[in-house]
């Protein structure tokens, strides 16, 4: 046998039932590699091929790692609810929620009714992690095996309070104080049918998050000043969200926690937090990135699309819509400000149709972006809204956007006063 394939066929003859030939294994092996199939891809193909089954390696939640496959976890199951939707007309049912272990708490979907519920230890094997909302998700698929467990999972009693600035996607055992700004109830589709939940914005002195409470607490009411023990934090498009449920404890505060916004706020300093809500930024637009300018959505999910076709909902009739994604730095940092069309519309002056008239003259699509560029380089802008960082960077999603009233004089003096003579 070649000395460099003996590990990978001794692995791959440990997963099977049956003997097969090490000269078969070997020359398919070669075969797949020649064709540049990854040799983790190549092991799995040929176990499937000759019908046995990969032994899953576990994994502690906090450990997951996108694009891993057949793993095995121990978790309980914190919440659950049932999704429809259609790929390429065709109906299909998927089951989403929260799992958690002593470890991290992770969003799952599973594509198949396992009869889960809140509440549930499971034990789950050739699971695998995909990329949703630039986070690992575990998925439970066709060959996934979900066991349910009598035994219980023991959390760690460490309740410390934290301020809400310091909560990161993922933290169980979530003990903190806040003041609830608004609250709303919502609809949603759980495993067993309709139910209501509550979703607003929480903050303490100096941070704004989004929260999301699984049960009905009169507790929970706008103005309310809130002490929870036992939450849970979820990154939702990359944003912390606290997440409370039956599990965790609720109480009133009778002292106020006010929150004041903080004005002249460093991009140097936000881009160190792994997302922040509802702040804003400040600085000079360095450059407009590929892919402004027009562009076209499926109307299912809002993706962007390419030549009409979703990577969800296969082939839509598109939806023709604007944006900037633009780098926008103040001397301590930069980041991708990301801008919609009314956004656009607002600082540059270009409305949609203006836009594609723009593009018919022009006869190519870029001439857009080149009028973006020509209206809105160099000069400074102010924005509100969110930050996440992903795969693609750090990027804040504006909800307004505006060029501050003497701002370019106002800047000049600032740099004008730290030159020493």
């Amino acid at each position: 046998m070649d000395i460099e394939f003996a590990p990978h066929v001794e692995e791959i003859k440990k997963a099977l039932d049956n003997e097969i030939e090490e000269n078969h294994i070997i020359a398919d092996l070669k075969k797949l590699l020649e064709y540049r199939v990854p040799l983790s891809e190549a092991k799995r193909s040929l176990i499937k091929k000759y019908g046995g089954s990969e032994k899953s390696t576990f994994r502690k939640l906090k450990d997951i790692q996108i694009g891993e496959h057949n793993i095995e976890i121990l978790g309980q199951v914190v919440e659950i609810t049932k999704k429809t939707f259609k790929v390429k007309n065709i109906e299909k049912i998927l089951f989403s929620g929260v799992i958690c272990d002593q470890t991290s708490s992770r969003s799952f979907t599973a594509w198949s009714d396992f009869d889960l519920n809140p509440g549930d230890v499971i034990s789950v094997t050739q699971a695998y992690v995909r990329n949703w909302q630039e986070r690992p998700e575990l998925n439970f698929g066709p060959r996934s095996k979900v066991t349910k467990l009598t035994k219980k999972i023991q959390m760690p009693e460490d309740f410390e309070l934290k301020k809400l600035e310091e909560l990161r996607d993922g933290d169980i055992n979530v003990h903190t104080q806040f003041t609830i700004l608004n609250i709303e109830p919502i609809d949603i589709i759980s495993k067993d049918g309709s139910k209501k939940i509550l979703g607003g914005i929480i903050a303490d002195e100096d941070t704004k998050l989004p929260i999301t409470a699984w049960v009905l607490s009169p507790e929970l009411a706008a103005g309310n000043a809130i002490e929870v023990k036992n939450a849970y934090v979820r990154s939702f498009r990359g944003v912390p969200t606290l997440n409370i449920n039956e599990s965790s404890v609720i109480s009133k505060l009778e002292k106020k926690l006010e929150y004041r916004e903080k004005t002249g706020l460093k991009i140097g300093d936000i881009i160190i937090k792994d997302g922040a809500y509802d702040i804003v930024v400040e600085g000079n637009i360095l450059s407009i990135r590929p892919g402004s300018g027009l562009i076209a959505r499926c109307p299912e999910c809002s993706r962007v699309v390419q030549k009409g076709i979703c990577r969800v909902h296969g082939k839509v009739d598109e939806k023709i819509d604007m944006r900037i994604k633009a780098i926008i730095d103040d001397g301590t940092g930069a980041l991708t400000l990301v801008l919609d069309s009314s956004l656009t519309r607002k600082i540059c002056g270009i409305t949609i149709e203006e836009a594609q008239e723009i593009t018919k003259k022009a006869m190519s699509p870029k001439a857009v972006e080149d009028e973006i560029k020509r209206k809105i380089m160099g000069r400074r802008f102010a924005a509100r809204g969110n930050m996440s960082k992903g795969e693609f960077g750090i990027t804040f999603v504006a909800v307004d956007a505006w060029e501050p009233a003497g701002s370019i004089r106002e800047h000049a003096q600032r740099l004008l006063g730290r030159i020493v003579v």
